[in-house]
């Protein structure tokens, strides 16, 4: 769901910053080009750049949002629920019970 996300986003995107590029060219390389202009078009792709920087940040992972939205993708102690994703040893650094093997390794 989440890379269907980041590829909604990049989709949207992607044309208004394919759009910025080729009038930013048009601009720097026509005779009539001034500063103002050109930096008004350089500082309107931003939006645009920042979208689709977020949809491919979605679309390879996004493994903080995701973990930021589900808090139940991170591992948890099943004794106490104390968050083991920084967890170095092989028992619960809360309660002190021993952990499966597969929930240490987060």
């Amino acid at each position: 769901m989440i890379r269907a996300i980041g590829v909604l986003i990049l989709a949207l995107s992607l044309p208004d910053v394919i759009h910025g590029v080729v009038y930013l060219f048009y601009r720097v390389t026509s005779a009539e080009t001034f500063l103002g202009g050109t930096l008004i078009s350089v500082i309107s792709l931003r939006g645009p750049l920042i979208g689709c920087a977020l949809g491919l940040y979605l679309f390879f992972g996004g493994k903080w949002v995701v973990n930021l939205c589900i808090p139940s993708n991170r591992p948890y102690c099943p004794e106490c629920g104390y968050d083991l994703s920084k967890a170095t040893s092989a028992n619960c650094p809360e309660c002190g019970v021993k952990l499966p093997r597969d929930s240490s390794t987060g």
